[in-house]
This record gives structure tokens, sequence and C-alpha cells, in this order.
């Protein structure tokens, strides 16, 4: 018995060394990743009770009343942007340098009164952008061209988000705020059509601190070792001032990123640049085990990334309750999720809201932006949320297909987006320092 006792402890032993010793190296692969994610406690599901009304734990629910009026609302995302990255070392704090530019501050009675936001191409004092007749200048100030949506839209949005000014900044925050997050920074922006619109908002978003002599989406030159990792990929970067880039890397697929775009940065970027990546609406059956090695890989190559900054996948309008594309050729007919607002809406507190259980996957995003909130979190990448800003824009598409948007509309929501994971973080990251030295 007494032999039996200590075989049995010297057993246990071994066990909490062994798991001690993993924790320690941090040692993941992607398919441990896989199997440890399907571990994780998942949502219960939305459950109609006596009364009729769904119980959820993802801050939206189900509700047999439909809503009092058939105005549909610009609300944020429910989803908080999560904790900082998990190389916190790789966080910068916020600036305290002044911004280079000037740009007062509009608020909503400026607005109304004909003040143009910047994130709509208004000008900053002293402006460049405003004064250029080039394709570019004006693109970036959201006159005529082919991807821009036309004033009637753009004046309808202006009024949707002034409705609710008590829940979002978009309108009011300026390019000074978002550069003090990526001045000296290369930002590296990779991902399908949809985040390509997200860059070029970005770049327009912040014209006036572009380097003169301008030279955009300026084919970047690599070296024999980048560009053996990077195959027949090609990155575009534009030059800012203050030691600052914007660089585009198109990649549609997870694969893609996983054989190209990752080897890629491991050898070309700073740890302390910013990398926003998204693969969600070019996928196949495979999407899922693609999200986890992606994720795998996050973990295993952490301390050779930029900090890693994930982009919701943006609602499809295409004609069917859930908006997904089903085949089919140019031209389409866009329309609403769900049918209009008398089956999805939002409630006052921002959150989507159906009486139909059919729909209860557009609550949570969509099953791909479902699928990569649990997973992204689980290693504390950050989210830019906005997918609520944007199931209301069906009419905002272009090109004859219900995927990209025309501007200004889903790519400027996501450059605020970024925004406000990156002051989200900051926020947080100045707390940690706090807590430390308290």
């Amino acid at each position: 018995m007494f032999n039996r006792n200590r075989l049995l402890a010297v057993c246990f032993t071994l066990v909490v060394l062994s798991v001690v010793a993993v924790s320690t190296l941090g040692g993941t692969s992607p398919k441990s990743v896989s199997a440890a994610l399907q571990r994780l406690p998942t949502p219960v599901p939305n459950r109609i009770s006596l009364e009729g009304k769904a119980l959820s734990t993802t801050g939206r629910s189900i509700r047999s009343s439909k809503p009092s009026s058939n105005q549909t609302s610009l609300s944020p995302s429910n989803d908080e942007v999560a904790a900082p990255s998990h190389h916190p070392q790789h966080a910068k704090p916020i600036q305290d340098a002044p911004c280079p530019l000037v740009y007062p501050r509009l608020d909503a009675d400026q607005i109304k009164a004909g003040k143009r936001p910047y994130i709509f191409g208004g000008p900053a004092e002293n402006c460049k952008m405003c004064n250029e007749k080039d394709q570019q200048a004006m693109f970036c100030r959201k006159e005529a061209s082919a991807k821009t949506c036309s004033m009637d839209l753009q004046e309808a949005l202006l009024a949707g988000l002034l409705n609710e000014m008590h829940r979002s900044d978009v309108l009011t925050f300026t390019p000074c705020d978002l550069w003090k997050h990526v001045s000296g920074r290369t930002v590296w922006v990779s991902g399908d059509g949809t985040i390509e619109d997200m860059f070029d908002a970005l770049q327009c978003f912040l014209y006036e601190f572009v380097q003169q002599p301008a030279e955009w989406r300026k084919p970047m030159k690599v070296n024999g070792m980048q560009s053996n990792r990077l195959g027949i990929i090609n990155v575009e970067c534009t030059a800012f001032i203050q030691d600052t880039k914007m660089c585009f890397i198109r990649c549609d697929v997870g694969q893609c990123q996983l054989n190209h775009v990752l080897p890629f940065l491991e050898v070309a970027s700073r740890t302390n640049d910013l990398f926003v990546v998204n693969f969600g609406l070019q996928f196949d059956n495979n999407y899922i085990d693609r999200l986890s090695d992606f994720v795998g890989q996050l973990k295993l190559r952490q301390n050779k990334l930029p900090q890693v900054i994930w982009k919701d996948t943006v609602p499809t309008h295409y004609s069917n309750p859930l908006g997904d594309f089903m085949g089919g050729t140019a031209p389409f007919a866009c329309a609403p999720l769900a049918g209009g607002s008398k089956n999805l809406w939002h409630s006052p507190e921002g959150h989507l809201e159906t009486w139909d259980p059919a729909l209860s996957s557009l609550l949570r995003g969509g099953t791909r932006n479902h699928a990569s909130s649990q997973m992204l979190n689980a290693v504390s990448v950050p989210t830019i949320s906005v997918y609520n800003y944007t199931v209301p824009l069906w009419q905002y598409h272009r090109d004859g297909q219900c995927t990209l948007y025309c501007f200004p509309s889903a790519p400027e929501i996501g450059v605020y987006g970024l925004f406000a994971a990156l002051e989200k973080q900051a926020h947080v990251g100045q707390q940690s320092v706090i807590s430390r030295h308290s």
C-alpha cells in the first residue's frame, strides 16, 4: 500500500511538472490550438422563453414584439474590442507630441450647419487636398467617381449618423485622433476587396499627412528573402511623414495569409508595426480550419509579427434573408437583410434584434464573425467590430454587386473602427501600467 501511494504521488508530480513546462515554454502548434478552441465555452444558444423572448449570452435578443417604427438606425456593434494583444510589449502608448496639422473638432451643430466631417472628406485648416485637382484628391474629397456614393446617399448616411450622435463619434473624430496611434509605424493591411476599400479610405483620411511628392500605392521593393516568401503577391505602400507608411497586400483567403503574408511580415515588418487583416468573404468549406490554423500561427510567431488587429467581415446584401452570395452574375439587386426592419432592427442600446429564430446568426454578426470572434478572443487579438453599423447599408453597394460598398460608407466606418480599437487598447495598456506602479 505504501509503494502504491508513493507511485501515485510520483505520477501526480510528473503531470504537474509537464503542465508547468508547457505553460512556461508557450509552445503551441496550429492543430493543438484548433483542438483547444473546440473546448472553449461557447455562448448559450438563443432559446425562446414562455413569454416569447429569447434568452442569450450575446447581448442581443430575439423578441416576439415588432419594432415601433420602420426606421433603421445606424448603431455600433455590441462586440467589445478585445483586450491587448498577446504580446503587450508591442503596444504603443498614446503620443504626447502635438499633431502636425490642425483639425478643429466639429460638433453636431456645426455638421448640421454644413461643415463637412473629416471622415467624409472635410478639409483641414491650410489643407492641400482641397486645392488639388487630381483624381486621388477628388476621390478623397468624395467627389464624383465610379466608387463614390451619390450625394443623395451621402446626405442620407450623414443624417442617419447625426441621429445617432449620442452613440457614435464617427462624424466627429479627427485625423489627429488616429495619427497619434500610427505615427512612426508601418500599417500593413491585408485581405480581399472590402479590406482594400478600407485601406483606401484610411489613406484618404490621412491625406494631408502624405509625404511629398506623393506616390500613392507604390510597389514595395523587396529583397530576395522577402520575395521568396511573398511568391506572386504584391505589396503596395504609401509613404507618410514622420517615418510612417501604409502598405496593402491583396490576399483574399486564409491559405494565402498562411503561406505568404505571415512569412513575409516575419522578415519585413517591425514588432511595433500594425497588421490589419481579414479573410471572411472569400472562403472554402474549410474556413474554420483555415481560421484555426491562422490563429495558431499568430501564437507561434507572436514575437516576430506586428501587432495584429482583426477586421470583422462586413455584411453582404444579396436577395436572401441572410444576404449571402448564392451564385449568379452581375448586376444583382441588393436587398435589406432579413427582408428589412420589420424582421431585424436595432434596439435603443445598439444591439441587433429579431423576432425570428431563423435569423439568430445575424445577431452574432453572421457565422463567419461568430467563429472569428471566438477564436481570436482566445488569443487576445483586438477586433474592429463594425458589423452592426453596416447592416442597414444595403443601398450603398457599387459595381452592380452587393459586396463592395461605395465611398463614404462601410470603408470609412472601418477606419473609425480601427481608431476605436487602438484607442481602447491604449487605454487598457495605460491602466495596466498604472496598476503595476500603484
